[in-house]
């Protein structure tokens, strides 16, 4: 039997067996504290998968993916607020078996539920720092989510990695990670790259768990290489921009030598011609990298290039083909 099938099976008797119980917990007597019925509450509908304690160690959360939230673990509930936790209840959550109990539990009951699960919580350890908490809950989501591809060194180099096209990114690779700021690595988290296998987590991990997340990928990132400084870093960037980006046009000689740009009017700039280059600044080139220019067949790469993107690739530019320094 598939995992999937199994999952189906296994709400449908979640949901079967709330059901049978909804109409003696309407009966309950108003006068039983919070806690008991929202403990009755939990026990009835919670408890299958979560386990009575919380603890999500029961024979159906080991047969789940992603497995439920363990109620117990303060570093897995820090960025569970209440109202996600209601939404959660209420709504349920895409991509989990975590079923929808809105049309089940009253809007009290759901509250009675929320406040007891957190009763489950114990508090967080208190040496345990802003920053330290952070790295944790990243490295959990990581470790749950994005090593199966990137790998727990993030190195990228497992079974999955070597059959994607294109492969994931190496974030320990300080060249490669060079690119990634943080506005880049926040969209690819939250809404996926389109064209690669990275899907979108925005619906899956809150804003908060992103930050935490990326504090966490950025602790892989190894040092730069002995001996290279930062503009060496650049540089070397620039150049795997223009290669990818530049050369079908502009030659990978910078001379305008390939067979594109030979049959465009006009021709590509050359950027060997020391004449040519010493009368456009840098303003002007970047300019014209953003907007394009009319007239000919340079594009506009603005969205494409961001301004350390373009800065890049006119500093390799001006080193590689002037020997500027």
């Amino acid at each position: 039997m598939s995992l999937m099938r199994m999952r189906r099976i296994l709400e449908i008797l979640v949901l079967g067996v709330s059901l049978v119980w909804v109409a003696p917990l309407a009966a309950q007597p108003a006068s039983q504290g919070v806690h008991e019925r929202g403990k009755t509450l939990y026990d009835t509908y919670c408890a299958f998968c979560h386990g009575l304690d919380g603890r999500a160690d029961t024979p159906v959360a080991r047969l789940l993916k992603p497995r439920p939230r363990n109620f117990t673990d303060p570093v897995e509930m820090a960025r569970v607020n209440d109202d996600r936790m209601y939404r959660a209840l209420k709504m349920g959550r895409p991509g989990t078996a975590m079923a929808p109990w809105g049309q089940v539990l009253s809007e009290p009951q759901m509250g009675d539920v929320v406040d007891y699960v957190r009763s489950l919580t114990p508090p967080l350890p208190a040496a345990l720092s802003v920053d330290q908490l952070s790295l944790q809950v990243g490295q959990r989501t990581y470790n749950k989510e994005c090593a199966m591809c990137h790998g727990a060194d993030g190195r990228a180099d497992t079974e999955a990695a070597r059959v994607l096209r294109p492969r994931p990114r190496n974030f320990a690779d300080p060249i490669e990670m060079a690119r990634v700021d943080d506005g880049r690595m926040y969209t690819a988290i939250k809404l996926g790259r389109p064209g690669t296998a990275m899907g979108g987590w925005g619906e899956m991990e809150s804003p908060a768990e992103i930050i935490d997340l990326m504090r966490y990928i950025r602790s892989l990132q190894q040092p730069l290489p002995a001996g290279m400084t930062r503009a060496g870093v650049d540089v070397l960037v620039g150049g795997k921009i223009y290669q990818q980006d530049c050369a079908p046009c502009h030659g990978e000689r910078g001379d305008g030598q390939t067979p594109i740009g030979q049959s465009l009017v006009p021709r590509p700039r050359n950027f060997t011609d020391a004449q040519e280059m010493a009368r456009v600044g840098d303003r002007e080139m970047a300019q014209r990298i953003i907007h394009g220019s009319p007239g000919t067949a340079m594009a506009p790469w603005a969205g494409i290039l961001n301004g350390e993107d373009i800065r890049r690739v006119i500093l390799f530019i001006r080193r590689t083909f002037q020997g500027v320094r």
